[in-house]
């Protein structure tokens, strides 16, 4: 259910009696102006990235490897080799709600931080191709991490 005020498109819901978090929208928000856009975008960022975090800390569950990162690749090589070691890695609920606040608030640092270099009519996308790579690297981690937040919350229902 999205909040009261509908500022965000990322929001918490049931389906199929489990707790799940909104797949993140790959369309910009609306805005009057790019900055705008780009600011509900990064506010987005957060609140998708707290909405799991939370979650994952409520299920309480034990170790289990990242199954979401299995296949996963992102642009960015820095950020592959942490996919690559996350692989091997059996990690709580917690630790995984942890790892997704560490990797969502970087996503929303990168973005936020960097509106000097955002392109114009295309407000989510910055002019530096190399930084472009780590935020979305950024981006796709994040995702994958909600993602197995969701799994294991449709997990711990069957239980």
């Amino acid at each position: 259910m999205a909040s009261v005020f509908n500022l965000s498109r990322v929001f918490r819901s049931i389906v199929n009696g489990a707790p799940q978090i909104s797949a993140f929208p790959d369309d910009p928000p609306a805005g009057g102006n790019d900055l705008e856009v780009r600011m509900k975008h990064f506010t987005e960022v957060e609140n998708f990235t707290f909405l799991g975090y939370v979650l994952a800390h409520e299920l309480g569950g034990p170790a289990q490897q990242i199954r979401t990162v299995q296949d996963l690749e992102v642009p960015d090589k820095s950020f592959q080799k942490l996919v690559n070691d996350a692989r091997q890695e059996s990690i709580t609920d917690e630790e995984l709600g942890d790892a997704l606040l560490d990797v969502g608030i970087n996503w929303e640092h990168f973005v936020a931080s960097n509106n000097n270099l955002m392109i114009a009519g295309n407000p989510l996308k910055v002019s530096d191709t190399v930084l472009q790579e780590k935020i979305d690297s950024l981006d796709m981690i994040t995702e994958a991490l909600v993602s197995e937040i969701n799994l294991r919350s449709q997990q711990h229902k069957k239980k």
